[in-house]
């Protein structure tokens, strides 16, 4: 069984039933890379905002499950509550990799070739002799296919 396959058509039918039934709003389209007009756009965007901003707020809940805070004692961790947080972390982002077209294997493909890029990087001194930008001002990024040999 395909984990990240699973825990992504999991999300898909949450996310579905949650945009449908509390806000008349249809899922799927958001989801079609096809369906570019103003509208789907602009309701795309809201939706990755309002994910990137429930997973940051889930993510200073899990903060708050751990002793930060140097001027206060904190004697026992609740780590079941650190995974939970950690899982609602998860949902919000897996919703908003699902809306900019991204799927589990091009997620999986991307995430290789980023990391490939990032060893690059370290291997190249990155912050110190290695710029990301070259002398045209295009970004690593937008050039990993290129750095990395893959054509």
């Amino acid at each position: 069984m395909d984990l990240l396959k699973t825990i992504f058509e999991k999300q898909y039918e949450l996310n579905k039933r949650i945009l449908k039934e509390r806000h008349s709003q249809d899922y799927d389209a958001l989801c079609d890379q096809d369906k570019d007009d103003m509208e789907t756009r602009k309701a795309r965007i809201e939706w990755i905002l309002n994910y990137n901003r429930a997973q940051i707020h889930e993510s200073i809940e899990l903060e708050d499950s751990l002793p930060w805070k140097w001027w206060k004692d904190m004697d026992e961790i609740d780590w079941e509550n650190v995974r939970i947080e950690l899982i609602d972390e998860l949902h919000f982002w897996v919703s908003k990799c699902q809306l900019v077209g991204l799927n589990p294997d091009s997620l999986a493909e991307l995430y290789f070739k980023k990391n490939q890029l990032n060893q690059v990087r370290q291997d190249k001194g990155y912050g110190s002799t290695y710029q990301k930008y070259d002398e045209n001002g295009v970004e690593d990024n937008k050039r990993m296919d290129e750095l990395l040999g893959d054509k």
